[in-house]
């Protein structure tokens, strides 16, 4: 992809989660955390000839990395039914975070996670309700060029 550094909006980007091996798209996505890792943990490990009087860490375990996707709400739908799956048994499943440029994917993020929390939302005479679903990241791959789901 060339180097243009141009903003872009979310527009076209999607969300997929395992059913829960399978990929499925969710529908109605309204935006989500683009995925990552999690910062490392320091540890300490200044010792009395640390070089120029600096204190020295040593990069142990990552922090858990939570990310939410929000959608609209809709009852009973495929999507609903998934990411209520998702959240009551607590599995891993897989997921893919597409990443869009002026409405066309260029980009994806796969990784794993478990969803630990979804709420359908609040309901109001005059709104559109939101869900959203909150997942944990297991695992991450760096940000990779889009690959189309095979037809």
């Amino acid at each position: 992809m060339a180097e243009t550094q141009d903003a872009a909006v979310g527009y076209g980007g999607e969300f997929h989660l395992g059913n829960p091996a399978t990929l499925k798209e969710c529908e109605q996505v309204t935006g989500f955390d683009i995925p990552g890792e999690g910062a490392r943990e320091q540890a300490e490990k200044t010792h009395l000839k640390s070089p120029n009087w600096r204190r020295e860490y040593l990069s142990t375990f990552y922090e858990d990395s939570d990310f939410e996707v929000t959608l609209n709400s809709r009852p009973l739908s495929d999507t609903d039914t998934l990411l209520a799956s998702a959240n009551k048994t607590g599995d891993i499943r897989p997921f893919k975070a597409v990443l869009p440029e002026n409405g066309l994917p260029v980009a994806q993020i796969t990784g794993t996670a478990k969803c630990i929390g979804y709420v359908r939302g609040t309901l109001s005479a005059d709104g559109v309700t939101e869900a959203t679903a909150t997942f944990r990241v297991v695992t991450v791959a760096d940000v990779e060029e889009y690959e189309a789901p095979a037809p």
